[in-house]
């Protein structure tokens, strides 16, 4: 009987190779995650390797690369373009409408401002709060005279940065350029400087469900927003900070 409980109480294996068994099913859980972290590998190379590179022709006969990427992936020229295209379409003032010899009566903005058609196109490339907020102080900008033919404003862009990425989908950009007012009447000139960091966003690309048969002032509404970029924040560049 004495001995019986002897038997019972001896461990199952010399403690020599319990620890075996320990390092064994240490192994064990260190490969199994190894090849979990394969198969993520893998999955993710295929993911990449599915991009396809191809070509496109376009209307006019052009052919151009396409690649397949990220949803709010965007070209740097794109987002210097947006840029670009709302400083100009902002601050270029003529008489005329865009195209034509029509004189530019402008877009009325609150009880007294006015802004030129332009100006008001280019406020679509603003996330639409900002608009709301920015185009009175714009309007301030704007002296009458201009819609009487007497005053011209021209912008030059000198320096455009390759854009920063500050989180997916989003960018900052810096600008240094400057406003030219020209009197037509007496040949003078004003030169302010313009100096700004854009924040773009990437957003959903608009279309129209109308297609070709889009009015042209709503043609004109996706041509602009066609980028699917939009500024949501503009404040005073400085360089000092940058280097």
């Amino acid at each position: 009987m004495t001995l019986q409980i002897k038997r019972l109480q001896a461990p199952l294996l010399p403690e020599a190779k319990n620890l075996l068994a320990v390092c064994f099913i240490c192994l064990t859980a260190f490969n199994g995650l190894i090849f979990l972290l394969t198969l993520f590998t893998a999955f993710r190379v295929n993911k990449i390797a599915d991009r396809k590179t191809t070509f496109a022709q376009l209307v006019n006969g052009e052919t151009i690369y396409i690649s397949e990427q990220e949803r709010n992936w965007r070209y740097p020229a794109v987002i210097q373009k947006v840029v670009s295209d709302w400083t100009t379409l902002t601050f270029n003032w003529d008489d005329k409408l865009t195209g034509t010899n029509q004189p530019d009566q402008g877009i009325q903005v609150g009880r007294n401002g006015r802004i030129p058609t332009n100006t008001w196109f280019a406020s679509l490339l603003l996330e639409p709060e900002f608009a709301k907020a920015s185009l009175p102080k714009i309007a301030e900008l704007v002296p009458t005279s201009f819609f009487s033919g007497q005053l011209r404003s021209t912008t030059i862009i000198s320096y455009l940065s390759e854009p920063r990425a500050v989180r997916p989908g989003e960018w900052e950009i810096d600008m240094i350029a400057t406003r030219i007012l020209v009197d037509r009447t007496t040949g003078r000139d004003e030169r302010i400087p313009f100096n700004r960091t854009f924040t773009v966003q990437a957003v959903e690309i608009p279309r129209s469900p109308l297609g070709k048969d889009v009015p042209l002032v709503e043609q004109k509404i996706y041509e602009v927003r066609s980028s699917g970029l939009q500024i949501t924040k503009m404040v005073e560049f400085n360089s000092q900070q940058r280097r």
